[in-house]
């Protein structure tokens, strides 16, 4: 099921953070092919399919399916010569209940159940697709098999919507078809911005929102040349289940009710999921990155994201580029640290210390994970192990820091480091930004760290990180 679903959170996490088929049979995974190819900048700047685009192509195919009903319906939509294939895109619909319905282009899996597919990264895309579109429409990110990319594994965002409450509908974009992240906009700056900028800014826009209700506060939120917009930063208002209700920067979603749950930026963090759970807890930072082409570079830029909630019923939150990084945005990489591994690698490197755990045990795997020369350190590139609350348990460079607990660590930003890990963990596994030193060289500077973490059971699991920005 390719269902195609990027750049949802894009202008979102745009404002702060903003800035998701199928092909085989519906158990196993959707990626255990290629990593994601390359694209460059040119490539990807020839054509510009947005998630708004999608929108209008989805909202369209619901239209038709309502008019003419189901049978019909499914019979356009699996035409790969019909109205409902448009160069890259093409619309697919699915059952709640997982069943394949129509799929253009790989009319093999049409009556399976696909429910249980997974993409390379662990994520249950399928699930994803049914909960976003539950929800009415939004969009939703992973991996998935290109067609048109003799099947190449890439980066892909659909939009999904409701038809009549037995099934849905969907459009994709790939990354190598021109795909834009709307998380990855920026808005203009109008000085250099501090994390105290940005925690004010978002606290003033709580107070407004608290003193003047929720319609008064959509409408201040939603003016593009309101006070709520400042440069680089604008509010974005969300509830609880990550419908956007307002956003001047993108004002596409809130006009149509986009839901982001399950939309993650191109570092596969799911910033709206993470953001909601922080609002959850009375507010707080996550990282994300905002992306950028520049010197012929395509550079994604380390953003900090602020929430706070409102009430019972939504929430706020805002976002910058982190302090000291903002030369990114001319291309110059002058002093600043480069990735040197991807985010395939750091996700294999945490699964095989799992099987390794599950195979020897705890403790043999913490001797192993303990040791600088084991099989699961790889230069700056190695694992660790905590405590479902927060106690290390295994590090092959920071010694010190094994038995102590590092529950309540703030970085110098005001991000709980290890609390929003532990947010993270308790979903099973998944991606999570970081501002934290290189402890394999022994430096003491904060730096950004993509980390993925990985459950074991309920007591105790296993993270990695990647240190850098990734520059293409």
């Amino acid at each position: 099921m390719k269902i195609s679903f990027t750049g949802i959170l894009v202008l979102l996490i745009l404002v702060g953070l903003l800035a998701a088929g199928c092909t085989e049979s519906g158990q196993g995974s959707a990626a255990t092919r290629t990593e994601a190819a390359t694209v460059s900048p040119t490539q990807a700047a020839a054509v510009k399919t947005t998630t708004a685009d999608l929108t209008k192509i989805v909202n369209e195919a619901v239209a038709f399916a309502k008019t003419n009903g189901e049978e019909k319906a499914i019979a356009a939509f699996n035409d790969p010569e019909g109205q409902f294939v448009r160069g890259d895109v093409y619309v697919f619909a699915e059952a709640y209940d997982g069943t394949a319905l129509a799929e253009p282009f790989e009319p093999e899996i049409v009556g399976t159940n696909i429910r249980n597919l997974t993409d390379r990264y662990g994520v249950e895309l399928v699930k994803n697709l049914e909960e976003t579109a539950g929800y009415g429409i939004g969009y939703v990110s992973y991996e998935y098999p290109n067609h048109k990319n003799n099947g190449t594994v890439e980066h892909k965002v659909s939009v999904v919507a409701d038809v009549d409450g037995t099934y849905y509908v969907g459009a994709g974009i790939y990354e190598s078809s021109g795909l834009v992240y709307p998380s990855t906009a920026l808005g203009a700056p109008t000085r250099t911005y501090s994390v105290a900028d940005l925690t004010g800014f978002v606290q003033r826009a709580v107070a407004y929102a608290q003193a003047n209700g929720e319609e008064k506060a959509m409408a201040a939120f939603n003016n593009r040349s309101g006070e709520f917009v400042d440069g680089e930063m604008t509010i974005m208002m969300l509830d609880y289940n990550g419908t956007v209700l307002a956003s001047s920067l993108s004002p596409e979603l809130a006009d149509n009710h986009i839901n982001l749950i399950n939309y993650h930026d191109p570092d596969g963090v799911a910033t709206i999921r993470e953001m909601r759970d922080i609002a959850r807890d009375g507010g707080g930072f996550i990282y994300t990155v905002t992306r950028v082409s520049a010197g012929g570079k395509t550079i994604d830029i380390p953003k900090i994201d602020y929430a706070e909630p409102v009430d019972g019923r939504y929430w706020l939150f805002s976002g910058i580029i982190v302090p000291g990084y903002e030369q990114l945005r001319t291309g110059n990489l002058t002093g600043i640290m480069v990735r040197n591994h991807t985010r395939a690698e750091a996700y294999d490197l945490v699964g095989e210390a799992a099987g390794y755990a599950a195979e020897n045990g705890r403790e043999k795997a913490l001797e192993e994970i303990n040791n600088p020369a084991g099989r699961f350190t790889q230069g700056d590139l190695f694992v660790w192990a905590e405590t479902s609350d927060g106690t290390i348990l295994a590090d092959p460079y920071w010694k010190e820091s094994i038995g102590k607990n590092y529950l309540n660590y703030t970085d110098p930003y005001g991000a709980k480091t290890t609390a929003g890990s532990l947010n993270v963990v308790k979903r099973g596994q998944g991606f999570t930004g970081a501002m934290f030193p290189d402890t394999a060289t022994g430096s003491s500077t904060p730096i950004p760290k993509l980390l993925f973490l990985k459950r074991i059971d309920e007591d105790w699991w296993i993270g990695t990180g990647i240190y850098g920005i990734s520059v293409r």
